[in-house]
């Protein structure tokens, strides 16, 4: 990057299916506004939005967020059709000693079709940065990989990894090391961000600004390690942000944080097309109404 161009960097949270209100937003950000960044960071679902946001390809997202419902995903559904945990299924693969309640043998091929080879390197001629970001299991740490520093292959398995999430995904080896969803340790990645230099950043946060405190009741045990995965998740969100927003005060780095105007669901591995289609639209609505709309058209010349 030049030192004196003003860095601009686009970051997404995880979410699951909710990336449709994302997706959205983002497509009304690049159609409307003019919006353009250098610099893509994504964990999760997260992941799959920035393979083809530098490309401005948002139809074609659309399409792939659209089109797909749990079979397309999951292998091993560990879901009824009502969104709670198959407990047969679960109490089979404890006992088969399984690391995961399902597997998702089918979200390598439709992230390959989605994101093509000469998608790929189509990004890399537009000198567009995009990090995806995992969780090392085997090393306990965060990582994130670099799309000028990868091929294809590696692109795609990272992309994966981060999508999978714990317990009801499997986990992803690459090169004799496992990984899973990097929400586990980074759920919005706008520290990487600001290390990499960013003096703008976009932020899309997939859950509203004030953590959600509507009742709940466990029917099994499953349902109560289900909860914990979403309580640890929306504490290290709001853990990101709040460091995020104390480190580019430190740089001063701008920041724009978006979230969900509300909770758009209480499963987001539930992935229904008709709600998915909802969200996108809400999602570009929203953006017609985002009141920290800037000024300057952010796209470069």
């Amino acid at each position: 990057m030049e030192k004196n161009k003003i860095i601009r960097s686009l970051v997404i949270s995880g979410g699951g299916a909710k990336g449709a209100w994302a997706g959205g937003l983002i497509q009304q950000m690049i159609e409307e506004r003019g919006y353009d960044w250098d610099m893509y960071f994504g964990t999760s679902t997260g992941s799959l939005l920035i393979t083809l946001t530098p490309l401005h390809e948002m139809n074609k997202l659309k399409e792939a967020y659209t089109s797909v419902n749990n079979e397309n995903i999951f292998s091993v559904n560990p879901f009824t059709k009502k969104g709670k945990i198959n407990v047969i299924n679960a109490a089979c693969r404890i006992l088969k000693g399984k690391t995961s309640l399902g597997e998702s043998g089918e979200l390598e091929k439709l992230i390959r079709k989605m994101f093509t080879i000469d998608n790929f390197y189509d990004v890399v001629l537009l000198n567009k940065d995009v990090y995806p970001c995992v969780t090392n299991y085997t090393n306990n740490r965060v990582e994130y990989l670099h799309n000028k520093f990868a091929t294809y292959d590696e692109y795609v398995k990272f992309t994966l990894a981060s999508t999978s999430v714990p317990l009801a995904m499997n986990l992803v080896d690459i090169n004799n090391v496992q990984y899973l969803d990097g929400g586990v340790v980074m759920h919005v990645p706008i520290q990487k961000a600001i290390d990499e230099g960013a003096d703008e950043i976009d932020v899309i946060v997939l859950r509203p600004e004030k953590i959600d405190d509507t009742p709940w009741k466990a029917n099994n045990m499953l349902d109560v390690l289900m909860r914990t995965i979403d309580i640890m998740q929306d504490q290290i969100s709001q853990t990101n942000v709040i460091i995020g927003q104390l480190k580019a005060k430190e740089k001063d780095v701008k920041l724009r944080i978006r979230y969900t105007p509300y909770k758009l669901t209480d499963n987001s591995l539930i992935f229904n097309k008709e709600q998915m289609l909802k969200w996108w639209e809400e999602g570009y609505e929203f953006g017609r109404k985002d009141n920290m709309s800037v000024k300057v058209i952010l796209k470069k010349n």
